[in-house]
């Protein structure tokens, strides 16, 4: 299997829990190893349609800014279906977001929770879904897997996809956490880099010495009320030839 891609399906010969768990660390892996968040969101919804028995319109919600949004989708289907729950604030993926843990839709067709949303989901094609919370401290979230051939009345179907869907979740939520730290580490990389171009600007400019041009950039931030990084990127784009 090539490094990082989720593992195939199991055939009839294969154990499906060792299966489950080598798929579930190689999604894991693909998720964590993601440059940045926008990158790792897909393959979350990637990973989820891949790895719950029945799912291939799955979606990733997220909170940004106080605001909700459809981030990540593997179908045109599974988009649709998260931006009416997010437009009518009405839906699983609310109220799994809201704390309510796991939240399924068994069966379209007989449930009246949801009465807004539950019609448009039909008009979808939706039979069922679930939504379950990313548990990420850094992201606040919920995986949304709708099922358009069946329905979740079967007690033995549902709980196997539940749990298959949390696990996946869980661990996704965890590589995650990976992503979101390397966003950081990159990000304070770039900033530590500028001030050291501004710090040798400064060094050659006025002759002075480390400590003395890093004084100079910390005492124009306090001056002004401008964060040191933007002088220091003022600095860094703006000096004379």
């Amino acid at each position: 299997m090539e490094d990082g891609a989720v593992a195939s399906s199991p055939s009839d010969a294969e154990d499906e829990t060792d299966w489950f768990s080598a798929a579930l660390l190689a999604s894991a892996r693909r998720i964590g190893g993601s440059e940045r968040l926008t990158d790792a969101l897909p393959r979350v919804a990637e990973g989820a349609a891949a790895m719950v028995p029945g799912v291939r319109d799955a979606g990733v919600a997220v909170r940004l800014r106080d605001e909700l949004s459809c981030a990540a989708h593997t179908t045109e289907t599974a988009e649709a279906v998260d931006r009416t729950q997010i437009r009518m604030a009405e839906g699983p993926c609310i109220d799994a977001i809201a704390g309510a843990d796991t939240v399924t839709l068994t069966d379209a067709a007989t449930e009246t929770r949801w009465p807004q949303f539950v019609p448009e989901a039909t008009r979808h094609g939706v039979r069922a879904s679930l939504s379950v919370p990313l548990s990420s401290t850094s992201l606040v979230g919920a995986v949304n897997l709708h099922l358009t051939r069946h329905a979740l009345d079967d007690p033995s179907a549902r709980v196997r996809i539940q749990r298959s869907a949390q696990m996946f979740v869980a661990f996704a939520s965890l590589a995650l956490g990976a992503a979101d730290r390397l966003d950081e580490l990159k990000g304070a990389l770039v900033r530590r880099d500028v001030i050291g171009q501004a710090k040798g600007i400064l060094m050659n400019r006025y002759d002075v010495d480390a400590d003395e041009a890093f004084d100079r950039l910390r005492r124009a931030s306090q001056t002004t009320n401008i964060k040191l990084y933007e002088v220091a990127t003022w600095l860094v784009t703006c000096r004379e030839p």
